[in-house]
Order: C-alpha cells, then sequence, then structure tokens
C-alpha cells in the first residue's frame, strides 16, 4: 500500500536553516511512526470549494471588461456628437461671414493649373484645383493626371493632420460617392475669394456636369467607346449633365460617325471650372488619363457586388454601359441605311436555311491575348470555329423549333466574321476549322486593304527622269495585312504621331474611312444570335454590351480566351 502523502502544500515564513531541521525532524518522526504502528485511518475530507473560487473572478473579470467597452462606446459616441455640433456651428459662421469676409489665398496663384491649399474663412486648410482663365479647354492630358496625382498628396496629409477642424467622422460615408471635407470646389473657391472669378460670367450653368474627353493615345476605337458609354451612364446615375469634346481626338470628329449629342437645356461650365478630381466635384472632366480616379478602385467597390463574384458582379457596370450604348449609338447617313440592310439580309438568309446567325470577332495586329500559352502570340483559329460550331449546336439544341434541329440546317447557317486582319479570311486554317460552315464577312461597304491589292490598283514604281541614273525612291505600299497596328494607324496619310491639331485631309480621310468599317463590323456583329470572341479586345467587351445582358447570361456571347468572365476593362 502506498504512502499518503500530504497534498497541502504551504510557505513557511521562518529562514531556511529552520525549515531544514524541521524537515529532518518530521522525516524522522515519521519513519518511527511507520515502523512502529500502523496508520490510521485517513478522516473525511471536506470537498474543496474550486468551483466557486474560480467562476467569481471569472464573472467579475467579464463584467469589468463589458464595463469599460460601454464607457468607451458612450465618451466615443458624445465625442463624435460634440465634435458634429462644433462643425455645424462653423457653417453657421462662415455663412455669416461670407459675404464680409475678404479672402485671399495668396499674392501670386500659379502661371499653369496645379492642386494648391487655401485656408476657408475659419482657417481650415483645404485643398483646391487652380486653373488659369487664359488656358484653353482642353488641357494636355498630363496636367490633368498631375493635378490627381498632387490632390491624393494634399488630401493624405490633411487626413492625417489631427487638429484640422471638422476631420473625418466615423459615420461619413467612404463610398465613391462620398464628398471629400477636404477638397473646397472651384466655385466656393471663387465665392470667398481663394481664387479670382471670371471677367465675364456666364448665366445658366449646369449646377453639375461631366465632360467627356475624346482621345485615343492608342488608337483604340473600342476602348474609347467603352468609356464614353460608361460616362454617359454614370453621369446620368448622378444627375450631371453631360458634355462631349472631340477637339483632340484622333479619329476626328465624333458627328463623322454617330448623331449628334443631346445637349443639355443649361450652358457648359467655364473652362477653369472643370477639374478631373475629386469625384465630388460640381463640374468634371473624363478622359483616358483620369480612368485610374474616374473608374479606379472605389468605382469598382461600389458597383461590384460585395457577396458576388464573376460576372454578377458586373451587372451594374454593365447596365450603365448598356445605357450609354443604348442613347449614343446611332450610325448615321448612308452607314446607317447600309447596316440595317445587311442585318437584315443575314437574318432572310438564316430563316430561309432554317438556320441561325453567328458572328465572329478575331482581333490580332498589336493586340495579343491573355492566356499564357499565347502570350505575345494570337490564339489558334480553330478555337474561334470550334466555339462557333459549339454556340450553333448549342442553341439549335435549345430552340424549340423543330427545322433548326436537322444537320443540313445547322450548315447553313450563316457565320459571319469581322476582323482587322483583311488576310484572315482567306486563311486555310479558318477555313478548314469552320467547315462545312460558310464564312461570311460581316460588311463589304469599307475593306482594309492589303499591300497586294493596293499594289494592283496604284502600283508604286521608280521614278528615273530621261537620260539620266538617278532613281527617285518612292515609299512602298503599306496595307492593314496582319492587323491593326497603332503605328500603322497613326502614320496613315503622312500624319506625325501624336500630333492630332495639324493632320493633313488625306490623313484625316483614311481614318475615318477605318472608323466607319470598324463602326460597320460592330453594328452588324451586334445583331447576331450569338457572338464568339476574345475578351483581350475592347470591340469583344463592346459587342457584349451590345447584345444585352440577357445575351451574356444565356452564352450567346462566348469568350474564348482564358476562360474569363466579362468585365469592362477585361479584369478578373
Amino acid at each position: 500500500m502506498r504512502d499518503r502523502r500530504n497534498t497541502n502544500l504551504s510557505i513557511s515564513s521562518t529562514d531556511s536553516t529552520n525549515s531544514a531541521v524541521s524537515s529532518r525532524s518530521a522525516r524522522d518522526g515519521f519513519n518511527e511512526k511507520r515502523h512502529s504502528s500502523p496508520p490510521p485511518p485517513s478522516p473525511t475530507l471536506p470537498a474543496p470549494a474550486i468551483g466557486r473560487l474560480k467562476v467569481q473572478p471569472i464573472w467579475r473579470r467579464s463584467t469589468a471588461l463589458k464595463l469599460v467597452l460601454l464607457c468607451i462606446a458612450v465618451f466615443v459616441l458624445c465625442r463624435n456628437i460634440v465634435r458634429q455640433w462644433s462643425e455645424n456651428r462653423v457653417g453657421q459662421l462662415v455663412e455669416q461671414t461670407e459675404g464680409q469676409t475678404e479672402w485671399v489665398a495668396g499674392n501670386d496663384l500659379p502661371g499653369e493649373p496645379t492642386a494648391l491649399v487655401v485656408a476657408d474663412p475659419t482657417g481650415t486648410s483645404k485643398w483646391t484645383i487652380s486653373i488659369p482663365h487664359n488656358w484653353t479647354f482642353p488641357l494636355p492630358s498630363r496636367y490633368y493626371k498631375d493635378m490627381c496625382t498632387q490632390g491624393n498628396a494634399l488630401r493624405n496629409s490633411m487626413n492625417v493632420d489631427g487638429g484640422r477642424r471638422g476631420s473625418s467622422h466615423w459615420w461619413r460615408k467612404s463610398g465613391y460617392f462620398s464628398k471629400d471635407h477636404t477638397f473646397l470646389d472651384v466655385t466656393d473657391a471663387e465665392d470667398v475669394g481663394a481664387l479670382p472669378k471670371p471677367k465675364d460670367a456666364v448665366s445658366n450653368v449646369c449646377e453639375r456636369s461631366m465632360t467627356f474627353l475624346l482621345e485615343s493615345d492608342d488608337a483604340s476605337f473600342g476602348q474609347t467607346l467603352l468609356r464614353l458609354w460608361l460616362s454617359y451612364g454614370l453621369a446620368k446615375e448622378e444627375g450631371r449633365a453631360f458634355f462631349l469634346d472631340d477637339s483632340r481626338w484622333a479619329w476626328g470628329r465624333y458627328t463623322s460617325y454617330f448623331a449628334p449629342i443631346a445637349r443639355p437645356e443649361c450652358a457648359r461650365p467655364p473652362a477653369h471650372h472643370i477639374v478631373p478630381c475629386p469625384h465630388s466635384a460640381k463640374h468634371l472632366v473624363v478622359s483616358s488619363a483620369t480612368t485610374p480616379w474616374t473608374f479606379g478602385s472605389p468605382f469598382q467597390k461600389e458597383f461590384q457586388g460585395h457577396h458576388k463574384h464573376g460576372l454578377a458582379s458586373q451587372r451594374r457596370i454593365f447596365e450603365l454601359i448598356r445605357r450609354g450604348y443604348e442613347a449614343l449609338f446611332h450610325l448615321t447617313g448612308e452607314d446607317a441605311l447600309y447596316a440595317d440592310s445587311r442585318i437584315a439580309k443575314f437574318k432572310d438568309d438564316a430563316e430561309r436555311s432554317n438556320g441561325l446567325l453567328v458572328g465572329m470577332q478575331i482581333r490580332r495586329g498589336d493586340l495579343h491575348p491573355f492566356e499564357y500559352q499565347y502570350n505575345g502570340d494570337y490564339l489558334p483559329l480553330e478555337r474561334y470555329a470550334d466555339a462557333a460550331r459549339s454556340l450553333l449546336q448549342s442553341q439549335r439544341g435549345a430552340s424549340s423549333d423543330i427545322r433548326y434541329r436537322s444537320p443540313e440546317d445547322f450548315a447553313r447557317s450563316p457565320l459571319i466574321l469581322a476582323s482587322d486582319d483583311p488576310d484572315i479570311l482567306e486563311d486555310p486554317e479558318l477555313i478548314q476549322a469552320a467547315s462545312p460552315l460558310v464564312i461570311q464577312k460581316a460588311q463589304t461597304r469599307i475593306q482594309l486593304a492589303t499591300k497586294a491589292t493596293l499594289d494592283l490598283t496604284s502600283p508604286v514604281r521608280p521614278l528615273r527622269e530621261p537620260g539620266s541614273a538617278y532613281v527617285k525612291h518612292m515609299d512602298e505600299n503599306t496595307g492593314w495585312e496582319g492587323g491593326f497596328y497603332s503605328a500603322l494607324f497613326f502614320s496613315l496619310g503622312g500624319a506625325k504621331a501624336g500630333d492630332n491639331q495639324t493632320l493633313p485631309e488625306q490623313a484625316l480621310r483614311l481614318r475615318n474611312l477605318v472608323g466607319r468599317a470598324y463602326l460597320l463590323d460592330l453594328a452588324v456583329l451586334s445583331e447576331s444570335d450569338g457572338v464568339v470572341c476574345a475578351v483581350s479586345s475592347a470591340t469583344c467587351r463592346a459587342l457584349a454590351v451590345m447584345m444585352g445582358w440577357n445575351a451574356v447570361v444565356q452564352g450567346r456571347f462566348v469568350n474564348v480566351d482564358d476562360h474569363r468572365a466579362w468585365s469592362w476593362d477585361s479584369q478578373r
């Protein structure tokens, strides 16, 4: 039988020597008792009150923690209420002294557009944008980018300033449409004297507006259309008047392609009132240079579903672009008549053959797919053809009309093609992959010419004077074989890259022809029963918008590049 040991531990207050002696004495006595007589029976020990001792401190600590948190919450709430009252009081003082205080930000304003810091009548520092009145609109793109970059830096420095009155409150909305309380609008800055007022005041100015700049540094017509339609939809969403400026557009005048945009009843704001940022400004300008600020991360967070992924998260953005498309995509003149007749012809052919109308858009040139395997190259043409065939089969199987279910009807279904490469229609790989389907051009009114075609119609021969050995060199014809290249576009008609102000008439005419051909392809393909394309191309993404949301959801819009869902900027 094991020895029973005392489990009750105690700490003696005596010194170490006495403890050692006591320990030896205890051991000797214990050994004598152990050998002389059996141990007495163990008395029944009382139950330890451990549970009560442990629960009570825990309960007290949790209660204390709750009380501390409650006090903190009450303190924060009272503090913010006092701040809000103080800010409202400051606003009343501003209104009372606005007409009595002459406020000048400085003796000299910058001689070029820039973001700067001023102080309001209460002494609070805010940032605004100063644009000299003698500068014409629109400004060079770099100024818009620089002003937004400067404004971001100024706003960040003000937000970290703990002593600034009226700092951001925790209950304020901080999303895309929230007001930047560190920014003083140009009109407000003029009213209080921080910026000079114009000599000639404009009457009936729109309360809020958005001006879209048509400027194509990358020569992408499709990307410009997407930005234009999205900007229009966003302006209408916010209740802003919408204006368009095409004075710097590389493709020429907007009305060379589309019907004029309906003008608002109010007047366009003065040029120096139109700023690129922040988004809460009264009069905004949107261009390719301001895209990171206008359609950046805050825009994506506002319009994409927080709990949605893939295609479903893009619906609100899609609807904004669709609104712009419906309002603005109206071809003019003979191009509109031709597009209508071409669409009617294809639909009649499909109806007579009991088939469906499927379109393909193939982008080559200087644009390459997202798919890593073909980075720097092009997607196989067989992939487009296989996708078109699968689309026809799926739509034929989904049709309730028995006429669409025979193999003969499948072979007779029109397959229309639009591409920036004029030679692709004759490519044996595509013809073989699409067989037995017969490929037709989306439109034949305006065709991009190849070098071989140009050499036949307008041959170039070296010039030699009679009796002279000197041969004058003549530039060879340049065609569009291989697809659309920005450098080739900007060099049309002898134009200089980057110079859109003094374009030769020949260059402008050639660019106009290329643009009209592109829009005719878009107009025809968008009326197809289904479209196959690669979303790395802005044209493909624009076609989805033109076909409509239902077509995308129902699978009649097929992407063959990297298995990506539709998005306006091609990002995942």
